[in-house]
This record gives structure tokens, C-alpha cells and sequence, in this order.
């Protein structure tokens, strides 16, 4: 096979799964909007009345896991519960960290979705992966409601805050994204940090350097 018809097969692969995840965006709307309007007063009245956020942690790989496990060190565990941790289907560290690093793993729900890409991966294909990993994170996300979605960087992170900001727009979903830059971006932002910039509710960093490029973030100090 040539690389052109290659190339053509990839691309018809991209449209194929586009429009599944259009169909499966309507769809899940068309049956969950009823349900998710009806939660609404209830979900508000949670948030004011204290009681603990369904939290999504999504996990990298390596040092991001590193950096997330760090984070989390530092937040009331009490205040958070239940959480799920969202890995790439071809990371097989991260979930071995999360069990050895923490104490609520025995409890914490454990989901995979499609990694959007791996090193040395054609844009073509990275292309038709972020789109396959949209499709799983629209269904996934609308599955499990999270009111709290944390993420710190990595590609992976890309279709879930895409798939989150979907459900928020048309206001299906209520949930918080807040994405904390790497420890390592001292003077520019990650590929992902500077999609997510535009798609989080609250976007930290870790050196005050970047507040002059991105006023819209929030520095707190080293957190990582």
C-alpha cells in the first residue's frame, strides 16, 4: 500500500470516528438531559452544603504521575470522594503508582481511554487517535458526572478537557477543570497547557514568570 492511499485511509478513519462522536454526543444528550436537569438543584445544593466532590484525577505518564501524586498529597482526601483515576489504555505504570502512593486506591474507581499519541507518532495519526479518544471520553464523561476534573498536563488530558467543556457548554454536566501546569514550564506553557488555557476554569502555575504571558492564570507557588 502507498504511502498516499495510506494517508487517504487514515483520513477517511478520522472522518468515520468524527461523526461517531457527533452521534454519540446527541444521542447521550437526547437521553440524559432530563436526568441531568433534575440533578441540577440537587448537585448545587451538594456544593453548598459541603459534602465531598466526585473528583476525576487524569493521569500521564512518568513524571506526570510523579507531579499528580505530589498535588494530591496536599488535598484533604476528605473533601474529595469518590475519586477516579483516568489513565491511558497503554500506560502501565501509573496505576501501579497510584497503588503503591496511595491510601484510597482500594476505593478509587480505575477507567482507560485511548492515548491520543505516542512518541514519534505521524500528525495524521495522532489526528485520528485524539478524535478516537474523544469519542471514549464524551461517554465517559457524561457516565461519570465528576464534579471536579484535575488534570496536570499530559496529551491525555486533551479529549477529556475537551470532552468536559462539551458537556458543559450546552450545560449537561457540572463540573470544575482545573489544570495545573508542570513544575518544569518556567517561561512557556506545555502544547497542552496552552489548549487547556482556554478550556479551564482555573489554570496554576508554578512560576510567576507566566503571568505576564497569561494573565487569566493563577499562581500559588510550587504545588509539584
Amino acid at each position: 500500500e502507498s504511502g498516499s492511499d495510506w494517508e487517504v485511509s487514515v483520513w477517511r478513519m478520522a472522518v468515520l470516528y468524527l461523526v461517531v462522536a457527533v452521534s454519540v454526543a446527541v444521542f447521550a444528550a437526547v437521553c440524559r438531559l432530563l436526568w441531568l436537569l433534575s440533578k441540577v438543584g440537587a448537585k448545587s445544593e451538594k456544593r453548598r452544603s459541603g459534602e465531598k466532590l466526585n473528583t476525576l484525577v487524569v493521569l500521564g505518564s512518568g513524571g506526570h504521575t510523579s507531579e499528580m501524586m505530589t498535588l494530591l498529597s496536599h488535598m484533604d482526601s476528605k473533601n474529595y470522594s469518590p475519586i477516579t483515576y483516568m489513565v491511558a489504555d497503554t500506560d502501565r505504570h501509573s496505576v501501579t503508582k497510584v497503588k503503591l502512593l496511595r491510601d484510597d486506591a482500594k476505593t478509587s474507581r480505575f477507567v482507560t481511554i485511548p492515548r491520543s499519541r505516542e512518541v514519534h507518532m505521524s500528525w495524521g495519526l495522532t489526528v485520528l487517535m485524539t478524535i478516537k479518544a474523544l469519542v471514549a471520553c464524551i461517554a465517559k464523561i457524561s457516565t461519570l458526572a465528576p464534579d471536579l476534573i484535575l488534570v496536570n498536563g499530559p496529551g491525555t488530558c486533551i479529549p477529556v478537557v475537551l470532552a468536559a467543556w462539551f458537556w458543559k457548554f450546552f450545560g449537561l454536566v457540572q463540573c470544575r477543570i482545573v489544570f495545573v501546569e508542570s513544575f518544569c514550564r518556567v517561561k512557556s506553557l506545555s502544547m497542552s497547557g496552552k489548549i487547556a488555557y482556554f478550556l479551564s476554569d482555573t489554570f496554576i502555575v508554578q512560576w510567576p514568570m507566566l503571568l505576564e504571558r497569561y494573565p487569566k492564570a493563577k499562581y500559588v507557588g510550587k504545588l509539584c
